[in-house]
C-alpha cells in the first residue's frame, strides 16, 4: 500500500481514497476553524476602529478660530472640527460621527447636523436626536481667550464615557 497519492494515481492501492478523505475533512475543518478565528479576532478591530474614527483628529492640535459673530456652524474638514455658536454658548465637534466616522453635515434649514450614511441626526449642540449613532458627537476642550477660540483636538469628551465633561466643554460668549 502506498500513501500520499490520490485516488486513481497509478500505484495507489487499497487505502489511498480513504487517506484522501480522511486529509480533505481535516483540511477543510483547519480551514473552517481559521476562517471563524479571523471572523472573531476581526470585530474586536472593527470595534476599535469605530472608536478611532470617532475620535480621528490627526495629532490632538490645538486650532484656534474667531469667536462666531451669530449662530451657525463652521466647517473645518482639514482639522475634522466642527465650531457651533448655538444660544450664546461655543460648542467643537469631531466632524465624524461616533458611529462609523462618516463625516456629518449641517443642514441649516433643519439647524441640525446630520450623518448621510446610516441617517443620525444631531441638534445643534451635538445632542442625538435619531439614528445609528449610538451616542452624541464627541466634543473637544475649547477656551476664548481675546476674541479667539481655542479647540484642543487631543481632549475629547464622549457623552457616554464622560457625561460632565461633555457637558461642561462650552464656552459662554457675548
Amino acid at each position: 500500500m502506498s500513501h500520499g497519492h490520490d485516488e486513481g494515481d497509478e500505484g495507489c492501492t487499497g487505502s489511498c481514497g480513504a487517506d484522501a478523505g480522511r486529509r480533505g475533512f481535516l483540511r477543510d475543518g483547519l480551514m473552517a476553524v481559521a476562517a471563524i478565528t479571523l471572523v472573531a479576532g476581526a470585530s474586536a478591530p472593527l470595534e476599535a476602529m469605530s472608536r478611532r474614527y470617532a475620535r480621528g483628529i490627526a495629532g490632538g492640535a490645538a486650532v484656534t478660530y474667531d469667536v462666531p459673530a451669530q449662530d451657525g456652524a463652521t466647517i473645518d474638514r482639514a482639522n475634522k472640527v466642527i465650531l457651533v455658536r448655538y444660544h450664546g454658548l461655543v460648542h467643537a465637534f469631531s466632524l465624524e460621527c461616533p458611529h462609523r466616522g462618516t463625516m456629518v453635515e449641517w443642514q441649516p434649514e433643519n439647524a441640525r447636523f446630520y450623518c448621510p450614511k446610516h441617517k443620525s441626526t444631531f441638534q445643534p449642540e451635538g445632542t442625538r436626536i435619531q439614528g445609528k449613532s449610538p451616542r452624541s458627537l464627541d466634543r473637544f476642550k475649547v477656551s476664548v481667550a481675546g476674541g479667539k477660540v481655542t479647540v484642543d483636538t487631543g481632549v475629547v469628551f464622549d457623552a457616554d464615557a464622560d457625561a460632565a465633561g461633555w457637558a461642561a466643554a462650552g464656552v459662554r460668549v457675548g
